[in-house]
């Protein structure tokens, strides 16, 4: 068994299932985490890259808000910078609870 089946096979077990080919030529990986929240990894064999996307529009909508106008079509919340990883599923583990943790965001803190 390769590395690279090694750490596909982990992926899996983190729950990321095969999206096929990245549009940047790499394997794509895609985590579903909730209704709103999506995970991916492109895997390019030395190095992956970590992004994530959250649909904010289609959220606020189903609690009773909107942004704007309230067109949700392009109303979602994604990082400035992809992350570049080393294929590790450890390294992709821990930047997952890093964007949990970031996504954390009390609306109400008198300090924010």
């Amino acid at each position: 068994m390769t590395q690279a089946d090694t750490f596909a096979e982990s992926l899996v077990a983190l729950g990321f299932e095969d999206a096929g080919t990245s549009r940047w030529g790499g394997q794509q990986w895609v985590l579903e985490f909730n209704r709103f929240l999506t995970f991916s990894v492109h895997d390019f064999s030395d190095e992956v890259v970590f992004t994530w996307a959250f649909l904010l529009g289609d959220f606020f909508l189903e609690h009773g808000m909107q942004i704007g106008a309230g067109e949700t079509t392009f109303q979602e919340l994604y990082p400035r910078h992809d992350v570049r990883l080393r294929p590790d599923p450890d390294a992709v583990r821990t930047e997952i609870t890093r964007t949990l943790r970031t996504l954390r965001v009390d609306l109400g803190d008198p300090g924010l």
